[in-house]
């Protein structure tokens, strides 16, 4: 992580829809699976972020 980066910066979230599907991604490289349902990839998006939370964080 750059001086200029932040931990939210890091980690930021997004839902893109591809066809009939939806996939959650993240700013560090994440990829949720593809989900029928935009509800469900919101989800795994949260779980992302819970999963990553300060204590799972490392700084340089």
């Amino acid at each position: 992580m750059t001086s200029e980066e932040t931990p939210a910066d890091v980690h930021r979230t997004t839902t893109r829809d591809a066809g009939a599907f939806c996939t959650a991604t993240c700013l560090c490289g994440w990829r949720g699976p593809a989900r029928r349902a935009r509800s469900k990839a919101r989800s795994d998006a949260a779980e992302h972020l819970r999963d990553t939370g300060p204590e799972a964080r490392t700084e340089s």
